[in-house]
């Protein structure tokens, strides 16, 4: 094989590679839901960001100011089998306000709520660490934005058996990592096509 289609099947490997890698890497922080590894003390560190109103830590779930001025509380739907210590997390333009959960226990599904008032906010953003766990599954579902009446207005990840609806759309992780890949795919097909035309 000469040199250069080595070189070159080195370069589409690496564009693979690297696809791959993006996908995961962006699968992180705002797609619910988000499994734990099933490990004892698995290593968390704002793991679940989510931005429903402006910010720009992840993709914002809401551009609506009335959705966001009439948001009060936040549930946050947790599943599993395991007990961990929850860090809830309110960030708005207001400031970091943390809310601690500890010693909770999860056999099925349980839901945290925290205070979270969107009025105004020039972005507002909740952050879930779940800590310390135990050995055990543990993911967190779904998050559920109430007005002050308690009514969900606005939702994000795994859809509520209840409610039958369908999940909030997920953002481009699968199809960066696709387009990636088929770009690769291309640019292999290309080396192909030209290799045959110098023989």
């Amino acid at each position: 094989m000469k040199l250069r289609n080595k070189v070159l099947a080195g370069f589409i490997a690496i564009v693979l590679l690297l696809s791959m890698t993006v996908g995961t890497a962006l699968a992180g922080t705002n797609e619910l839901p988000f499994n734990y590894p099933n490990d004892a003390n698995a290593a968390t560190n704002n793991d679940v960001w989510i931005v429903f109103y402006g910010g720009t830590a992840t993709p914002p779930i809401n551009s609506d100011e009335a959705v966001r001025d009439s948001i009060k509380s936040v549930d946050v739907v947790i599943s599993g089998k395991a007990t961990f210590n929850a860090e809830l997390i309110y960030n708005y333009t207001g400031g970091w306000v943390p809310l601690t959960f500890a010693d909770q226990e999860v056999d099925g599904e349980m839901t945290l709520n925290m205070p979270c008032d969107g009025t105004g906010a020039g972005y507002a953003e909740v952050v879930v660490n779940l800590k310390d766990k135990s050995e055990g599954p543990l993911a967190v579902k779904r998050l559920d934005f109430k007005d002050a009446d308690g009514a969900v207005v606005l939702s994000h990840g795994e859809a509520s058996a209840a409610a039958g609806g369908e999940a909030a759309p997920k953002t481009g992780v699968v199809s960066t990592a696709l387009f990636l890949g088929l770009g690769a795919a291309v640019l292999g097909t290309g080396a192909v096509v030209l290799k045959k035309k110098e023989d």
